[in-house]
Formats: structure tokens, sequence, C-alpha cells
């Protein structure tokens, strides 16, 4: 699907993509991307399926599982969706709540908390009462599926937690291809020495990714500096934070780079951090650091485990707000080179046995099929 208005046939790969155009309502973008995106996805799936008729849907994320159960219901095509977020499950979406808890099939008191939190009273107590009539509507949605396809084994479990029978379930992560390092000249372009290290982050930048830990280990690192690909309004505290630390000097902004462009900056990465408490399903920027051998650290929680394995690969964090941890495995990676070389290595071994493309298909392949084996029985 997309915003653009209209529809779009393209092969790639010797296969048929269709973009179908969806409305959206811009006097309300948050209404939008919820009950008005999904009546909008529902039709135009109902549309085009009059042209020819699948043996099984998939729903590739969390937000077409409300259309696609409807339409699944009617034609009575079964489906299977992916489950790489927790939309369905965690009113605010972000799958951990202000404390830091798992908000992942929230309700009643802690719901009430974080949205009156994130919204104020009014506000707030408003979305409290409404997200049950919608929470029910996409908790119905995603247990019509077939079969539920968390992205991680954290997912996973807490599925199962909040009920969903492990019959149901599926666990098939996301693809990621083994990559080469380029040539880069990044270093020369920003000014960095080229024997100095670079810790590398890259996605949205906000205060719960953590960056902000990144600049802190600054003055506790020589001749390195923090490399931050994104865009997001907490770059302006960032800014700040460098300029009290006196090392506004080592910190580097790039903005948003295209996905295909950040070759160049994995490239001479030495490490990739994500130190932060968001719940991270299973980090595409880790997924990626691993994919170019470079060594990763991150939070110990959600999806992180399932790309990082402490000591071999990189380092899981236990505690974000630590400073002297984190600057305690930067200088294990980047004082032992040829254990980050052992470590880069082990990543890219691990991308080809658990993220390849083979493997992946594998496992969407047995789920289809199971799909559409219960259907005909």
């Amino acid at each position: 699907f997309n915003t653009q208005g209209t529809r779009k046939d393209e092969v790639l790969d010797d296969v048929k993509i269709t973009r179908l155009p969806i409305r959206t309502l811009k006097f309300s973008p948050r209404f939008s991307n919820m009950e008005w995106m999904y009546r909008e996805m529902k039709l135009q799936t109902f549309a085009f399926l009059k042209e020819f008729r699948p043996d099984v849907i998939h729903a590739l994320n969390s937000e077409s599982v409300p259309s696609i159960a409807a339409v699944s219901k009617k034609t009575r095509i079964p489906f299977v969706a992916t489950f790489n977020g927790s939309l369905l499950f965690c009113f605010l979406q972000e799958g951990l709540d202000s404390r830091g808890k798992s908000c992942i099939g929230c309700k009643g008191i802690q719901r009430f908390r974080e949205t009156i939190h994130k919204w104020g009273a009014l506000k707030g107590f408003l979305y409290w009462v409404y997200s049950y009539p919608h929470m029910a509507m996409l908790g119905k949605s995603a247990f019509a599926a077939r079969f539920l396809l968390p992205v991680s084994q954290d997912l996973y479990n807490r599925l199962v937690e909040i009920g969903y029978p492990k019959e149901k379930l599926a666990l098939v992560r996301n693809p990621m291809p083994v990559h080469k390092k380029v040539k880069s000249d990044i270093k020369e372009k920003l000014g960095i020495p080229l024997t100095d290290t670079i810790l590398l982050f890259a996605g949205r930048v906000t205060e719960s990714k953590g960056v902000q830990n990144m600049i802190k280990t600054l003055p506790f690192l020589q001749h390195t500096h923090v490399v931050i690909a994104g865009r997001g309004d907490y770059v302006d505290t960032l800014q700040s934070l460098a300029a009290q630390l006196n090392v506004a000097d080592r910190v580097h902004f790039v903005g948003f780079i295209q996905n295909d462009k950040l070759n160049i900056y994995y490239s001479v990465a030495d490490v990739v951090i994500m130190a932060g408490e968001f719940y991270e399903s299973l980090g595409r920027m880790l997924l990626e650091a691993c994919s170019y051998g470079v060594p990763v650290i991150a939070t110990n929680s959600a999806g992180n485990p399932d790309i990082i394995e402490h000591g071999k690969n990189g380092f899981l964090l236990n505690n974000t707000q630590n400073t002297s941890e984190l600057v305690a495995d930067v200088k294990h990676i980047i004082d032992n080179p040829a254990k980050a070389r052992e470590m880069g290595s082990y990543s890219q071994s691990k991308i080809e046995r658990e993220f390849s493309h083979k493997k992946v298909a594998e496992g969407l392949y047995s789920a289809y099929k199971d799909a559409i084996t219960i259907i005909l029985k």
C-alpha cells in the first residue's frame, strides 16, 4: 500500500509487485494511521482480489492485520501475519512503559497511567477510554490469523504470556544478507583522523534510542568519535550535551541517510551501538552492522539477544544508565583489534546461519503450507 494516490505495478526479480493507493485524512494524521487506514486497506484489498484469488494472504506488518482479518473472514482465504512490533498489543505502541516494564498486553491501571503520562489528564483519559474498543478489535484481528509470525524470541514469549497458543505461533525472523565493506571516504569528509575510532548510530534520533549514552562515553575514550546518521527533534538536545561535555568536535551529525547509502558508514564503523530503552523487536541497524562484520553493543532486552551473543559478536548491556559499563565494552573492542575482527567474522556467520533469505523463506513456506492445509481440513 502507498499514500501517493495512484496504483503502481512493477516486476522485481521476476515477481509482480502491485502497490495499492490508500487515502489519508490530512486533518487527523493519527486517525489516518488507525481505523481509517484499516478501512482503506480493506476496501483496496477487496477490489484487488477481483483480479485473482490467492491461496493465502500474508499481512507483512502489524498495521495490515485488522484489514486482512476482515478480508479473510469474508473471502475465507487464510492469512498469516508477521508480528514485527508492539502495535497490536500495546496502545502506546512503545512496547515498554515509562517505568521500563513491558506494556505488551497492557490494560487497566498500567494503560491508564501511561496514557495520562503521555497525553496529560484530559486527553489521556479520553484516549484511555477509546483504547478499550480499539485494542479489543486489534486483538480479535490478530487471533483470526492462522499463524502469527513473531520476528524475535522475546515477541514469541510475550505472545504466549498474554494467551496466544503456541500452535498458532511460528518464529520467523527478518532476512538480512551478508554485505562486503566498501571503500569509504567518510572519515576524510568529517575531518576524523584515519586512526581514530568511530561509534555509529543509524536510525531515528530519540532519547529512548539512547544516543545520549554514546556521547557520554566520549570523555572517557580518547581518539574516539560518535557518528549519528538520522534525524529527530532530539538532535538539538544532543548537540547541547556534546557542548556541555566539551566533545562537540567529536560528535558528527550527518542527518538522514538513505538505506542504500549507509554502506559507506558501516564500512568505517568500529562499533555500532543502540544503548537505549526502546523496545526493538528486531533492530535493523544491529542486523545491518552484523552483516558488515561490525561488533555491536545494545541493551539486553527485546529482540537484541536474538542478534547479539554476549562476548561473541558484541555485548549486551544490563544497565543503559551505567556509562562505565558501556565504556568498558567499547574499550574491550577497540583495544583488542584481533578480538574485534573475530567478533565481526562471527557476526557474519551468524547472519548466514539464522537470517539468510533461504532460512526465512523456509519458515514462511512452512507457515503458508500449514495455513492452507488447515483451511482444507
